[in-house]
């Protein structure tokens, strides 16, 4: 695969990751409306917190998996990794940025590597922001300070 070819299917696996990131966290919003008016904020505040917040990670933690598969099975189609797990460990390494070395893709899938780094810098940022835009609602309301 051409480098030029390399930069267009990364760009694309990184705007279709930040799609599914970007979706996940925006429909997750009317779930957490629904949820809080189930779980009442002014006994066990405690319990509401976590509630929260095992919800908030599922939905992140979903998102995250959902993009990992979808670089793997990219890195199995376009390079001459071996099987799915090991396609699986490289998605999973380079997308956390780890980077180990222990793999290595040949030059015609390299830049794609790259691309699901980014995406991985990208989502992790998104996640946070989402994980501490909760917790500022979550918090202020079960310790009473609404």
């Amino acid at each position: 695969m051409s480098s030029f070819q390399q930069i267009l299917l990364g760009s694309g696996l990184l705007a279709t990751s930040a799609i599914i990131h970007v979706l996940a966290v925006a429909l997750s919003v009317p779930v957490f409306k629904v949820f809080a008016g189930i779980v009442p904020n002014d006994r066990r505040p405690l319990r509401r917190i976590i509630l929260f917040l095992m919800l908030t990670i599922g939905v992140l933690v979903a998102a995250h998996t959902v993009q990992i598969w979808t670089w793997a099975v990219v890195f199995i189609l376009i390079s001459d990794l071996p099987d799915l797990p090991t396609s699986f460990y490289f998605a999973t390494v380079t997308y956390t940025t780890l980077g180990y070395g222990d793999i290595v893709l040949g030059e015609g899938a390299r830049i794609v590597a790259t691309f699901c780094a980014i995406t991985g810098l990208l989502t992790f940022g998104i996640s946070t922001a989402f994980l501490i835009g909760v917790l500022s609602k979550v918090l202020p309301e079960s310790l009473g300070d609404e």
